[in-house]
Order: C-alpha cells, then structure tokens, then sequence
C-alpha cells in the first residue's frame, strides 16, 4: 500500500474546542514537509530556535540547529523517500505551546521493501518566539517563512 498522491499529507486534525495559533499550525505542516524533501537540510533546521533539543525515540539528544541539520542529513541514508502524516495535533490546552502529535511515516528503503508505521506519543513544545529581523510575535527566518520555531521536540516509540 502506498499514499495517495492527491492528498495533503501534512494536514492535521486538531480538536474542534482548542484555540490554537495559526503560525503553529503551519510550523508542523512546513516542518514535515521538510523534513520528508530531500536536500531540504538547511529549511529543516531553520524549523528550530538556534539552541533547540531534538531527543529521538532512542534517547539521543541533538542539540542546536548544526546538529539537527546532520542528523537530518544522515537521516536519508539508504532511504530515498518518506512521508510523514502528521494526523492529529493535541494542544495541551487553549493557545498552547505544547502538542502531541498522532500519525503515520511512510519508508521506501533502497534495499528493502515499502514501510509503514505510526508516530505516536511525539510532544513538542514550540516556544522561544523570538524575532529575528521582522517585526511582531515571531521568529521568522528567510528560509522557513514561518512565524515560530520549535525548542524542543522529543520523539517517541
């Protein structure tokens, strides 16, 4: 079974009777659409405030934006393609900052066949927004266009 190339893999669900802002909303969809393109090393960690934790399922911490960039650059090692389905979004309340996100992550291994399996229990918490040479509330890099940056995202099995 493969994804429906018709459809937005990185719209999310979020819950009906949560306020959440915008620039959040579209930080996760930028994010994972970077995060699956290839070569998009430097947009990838453009997600991330200069002194962000990505903490991998494993328990692995990368910490600051050069050593997010190389884990994602490591990262598509013998993997040409992926796809990450950012389901469902969980803010922990109204105009939260922390989320926990439900989904899937496709795999198309060079050696190896199609895989499929489910991101679940992944926090983030999207804080730190600072500008940086722009105006108002965010921090809105050339790169990313977006209007926040995640501080810290731990990832879980």
């Amino acid at each position: 079974m493969t994804s429906d190339p018709t459809d937005n893999p990185y719209e999310s669900e979020y819950p009906a009777n949560i306020n959440i802002d915008s620039s959040i909303k579209e930080l996760i969809a930028h994010y994972y659409k970077q995060f699956d393109t290839q070569g998009k090393h430097v947009e990838y960690s453009d997600c991330w405030v200069d002194d962000g934790v990505l903490v991998a399922s494993n328990g692995a911490e990368f910490r600051g934006r050069e050593a997010i960039q190389n884990l994602h650059l490591r990262m598509w090692n013998d993997v040409p393609r992926r796809l990450h389905r950012p389901e469902k979004i969980f803010p922990f309340r109204n105009n939260a900052d922390e989320l926990v996100i439900i989904g899937t992550v496709e795999y198309w291994p060079e050696a190896g066949s199609y895989k499929k399996q489910s991101i679940h229990g992944c926090a983030c918490k999207v804080s730190e927004k600072r500008c940086r040479g722009g105006g108002g509330g965010g921090e809105i890099t050339e790169a990313s266009g977006v209007a926040c940056s995640v501080k810290t995202w731990r990832m879980c099995d």
